[in-house]
């Protein structure tokens, strides 16, 4: 709860602090340069969280209505079962509305993540494509929050050697909606 009520206070602080702005201006996408960070890996009582979202996310847009896209992600845990797990994705986005503060997007994503369970010594790797549709508010000028659902398929191919099967490789695809209510706060510059 307590996360909550944080979340919604910086949310309260950041439009106080940015009031003096105009409310007529259109925010139309100036800034060529986008961060953004996922609320939903903080805040989980929330929003749902979704392990095949990326926590950092990067935007370069030279042109008004084209954005190209970079995100990472990764996680080591040095516990007795031990995890190394490191994700890049790189993406395309062309907005293709925009009504006042909202604007309406769509794109197309590719990943990557490795796995690596030391003590178990398996390792996973994936390679995904995710197409999605994009809805982004821009509570100022340099100040949004946006979410993306879309679908991925992704194909995964495991190596365990820590089995007794003489089959220590197995593959496989998945498909499935993804970020579905992930919502993620940018600062644009």
């Amino acid at each position: 709860m307590n996360k909550i009520i944080i979340f919604f206070t910086i949310l309260f602080i950041a439009n106080i602090a940015l009031a003096q702005q105009e409310s007529n201006v259109s925010f139309v996408t100036t800034q060529k340069h986008q961060v953004g960070i996922g609320i939903s890996k903080f805040v989980n009582m929330a929003f749902p969280s979704d392990a095949n979202a990326f926590l950092f996310e990067y935007k370069y847009s030279p042109k008004e209505k084209l954005g190209y896209r970079l995100a990472g992600d990764y996680r080591i845990e040095t516990t007795d079962d031990a995890i190394y797990d490191i994700g890049l994705k790189i993406g395309v986005e062309t907005i293709f509305k925009q009504s006042g503060n909202w604007s309406f997007y769509y794109g197309i994503d590719l990943w990557g993540r490795h796995i690596d369970y030391t003590s178990r010594k398996q390792r996973t790797k994936t390679l995904a494509i995710n197409p999605f549709f994009g809805i982004l508010y821009r509570i100022s000028k340099h100040f949004s929050i946006c979410t993306e659902p879309g679908f991925f398929i992704k194909y995964s191919v495991t190596k365990d050697n820590n089995t007794f099967d003489l089959k220590k490789t197995s593959a496989w695809f998945e498909s499935r909606l993804a970020k579905i209510g992930y919502i993620q706060f940018n600062f644009h510059f």
